[in-house]
């Protein structure tokens, strides 16, 4: 497995799109990542994938769509 370092911008910025963190976690832990790690409120994530870095942004972008309201 690949560590990689996820960092999505543009969350819990201004009271705008918000997603907490330990909700983030169980998300993608749900959808198969591993050693899930989050940092504060900041929205830079720590995990390891058998994916390759292209599959596993466009994986984490759809799952960012699909579970949060996002503006």
């Amino acid at each position: 497995m690949t560590t990689y370092v996820i960092l999505i911008r543009g969350i819990n910025v201004g009271g705008k799109n918000k997603i907490p963190m330990a909700e983030l976690k169980s998300h993608l832990e749900a959808h198969g990542f591993a050693s899930v790690t989050t940092y504060i409120q900041s929205g830079n994530v720590i995990l390891k994938s058998d994916l390759d870095a292209a599959t596993l942004a466009a994986q984490v972008e759809t799952l960012l769509a699909t579970k949060f309201k996002l503006g």
